[in-house]
């Protein structure tokens, strides 16, 4: 299926084209003719948009790969760790290329696949306010909030990914579960959940879950 306005290609299963937004089975309107000479064009009605509902979220969309390197949607989130400067970057999708530049140090890099994920909301305070760090090889991957979603991007190979509470007095830091990851062509993108554990009187658990790509939201 073509969007009918630029008429890029959209999946199945897409409800918007991931080009320039427009929704699928959206209507395009002619453009008006040329007002006749000594005669003024009629006014164009006024058309509003509808707000979009609480409940919708940025439809999912699949990467595309180029050379074995992963290409992200336009203007879509991403986080890295800079493999020159270190530091953790995040941005938006400005092309669409497979190259993801860092923002401290402009130096851009291509990646092999993609890990996404979301941390489940929590209305219990001492939960959803609660600090945790993603990690990933080890390294501190930057915080994800209560109901988050983040995507990072990874080289082929083989990675161990987690989370860690930040300490929170009088409770120390907790680890979660860990898992073994394989990025490369035949797994390029991989989801997780995150769900806070309460705990009475002692540090809140962290536990992460695989889960299909298409559940996380927002991403």
């Amino acid at each position: 299926m073509n969007c009918v306005k630029c008429g890029s290609l959209i999946a199945d299963g897409n409800n918007f084209c991931m080009i320039c937004g427009t929704p699928v089975g959206a209507q395009v309107q002619p453009q008006a003719s040329a007002p006749v000479a000594g005669t003024a064009p009629a006014p164009a009605p006024v058309q509003q948009q509808a707000p979009l509902a609480a409940s919708q979220t940025l439809p999912y969309a699949p990467p595309a790969m180029q050379d074995g390197n992963i290409i992200i949607p336009f203007g879509r989130k991403y986080r890295i760790v800079c493999p020159d400067c270190h530091s953790v970057s995040e941005d938006l999708k400005r092309d669409q290329t497979p190259g993801f530049p860092c923002r401290s140090c402009g130096k851009a890099y291509a990646y092999g696949g993609q890990v996404l994920l979301y941390r489940c909301g929590m209305g219990m305070p001492s939960c959803g306010l609660l600090h945790v760090d993603i990690t990933i090889d080890g390294v501190v991957y930057g915080e994800i909030t209560n109901t988050e979603s983040v995507r990072i991007l990874l080289s082929n190979g083989t990675h161990i990914i987690g989370a860690v509470t930040k300490p929170n007095w009088p409770y120390s830091s907790v680890t979660s579960n860990q898992f073994q990851i394989v990025v490369g062509p035949q797994s390029n993108s991989l989801a997780f959940k995150m769900n806070i554990i309460y705990r009475y009187r002692a540090s809140n658990g962290v536990e992460l879950k695989q889960c299909n790509p298409e559940e996380i939201p927002n991403i």
